[in-house]
């Protein structure tokens, strides 16, 4: 009887695994381009993504740009991403004196053949700094906002 009852189990189990379909659809697939950064003592997670589908349209790299005070302690610490990621560090901004917070500004870049939208978020040590920032392919993205430092 017990071997009855786990024939059954299986052969319900095999029924109703053809029965439902045996293919699985996904959603859409995403390119995301997420260098971090150090803005003086906190680090600056930058995220970019945008449609799989367009990754093999971009060529060269994405580039970040990351715009800080002239005297503002900043470098680039990781450049992970599904498609090669250049990233800068450019002191072009007035003096920070140490009061408030400090002002930045990230310009996302990329040469592609298609014109396509992109999305780009800014986290840091206090949550989110910027939230969804749309740009595309041709016209790039640039996010400001302002941090504090450690």
């Amino acid at each position: 009887m017990k071997r009855i009852r786990i024939s059954v189990a299986a052969l319900a189990l095999l029924a109703s695994t053809l029965a439902f379909g045996s293919t699985a659809s996904a959603g859409v697939q995403w390119c995301e381009e997420d260098p971090e950064f150090l803005v003086n003592g906190a680090v600056v997670d930058v995220t970019t993504w945008f449609a799989g589908s367009y990754a093999s349209s971009v060529s060269g790299s994405v580039n970040f740009n990351m715009q800080v005070p002239s005297n503002v302690v900043a470098l680039v610490l990781s450049l992970p991403g599904t498609v090669p990621v250049t990233a800068q560090i450019s002191r072009t901004l007035p003096a920070y004196y140490g009061i408030g917070k400090i002002p930045v500004v990230v310009t996302v870049s990329m040469n592609a053949s298609q014109t396509f939208t992109t999305t780009t978020t800014v986290t840091g040590l206090g949550g989110t700094l910027v939230n969804s920032v749309s740009g595309d392919s041709k016209q790039g993205t640039k996010a400001k906002f302002s941090m504090y430092g450690l």
